[in-house]
């Protein structure tokens, strides 16, 4: 069983790059840095075994073992939000039911 802890709040850090891809000191700079949170202030979840194994090894080879794996997850996800805000937005007001309709 793998868990994760995952923060419910949320900072934007910075903008993406054309297509997705970022250079080697923007990575860095956006996902390999300690968050002000804790793990035990989030919330458990499961992530599929590829992506544990894939993340535990960029967090002890790029973050030299000095990063958690809740940071990294959580500036993954804040970069997520920020960059998906509006969609989200939009579809959670299309699929939402103000009131209960039988």
């Amino acid at each position: 069983m793998i868990t994760v802890g995952i923060q419910t709040n949320v900072e934007i850090v910075s903008s993406s790059p054309a297509r997705g891809k970022y250079s080697e000191k923007e990575y860095e700079r956006l996902f390999i840095r300690e968050s002000g949170m804790r793990a035990r202030d989030g919330k458990m979840t499961y992530i599929r075994r590829e992506y544990h194994n894939r993340i535990r090894r960029i967090i002890r080879v790029i973050g030299h073992d000095r990063l958690s794996m809740s940071a990294y997850i959580d500036h993954v996800l804040t970069l997520h939000f920020g960059q998906s805000d509006e969609a989200i937005k939009s579809l959670y007001e299309k699929n939402y039911e103000k009131e209960y309709q039988p």
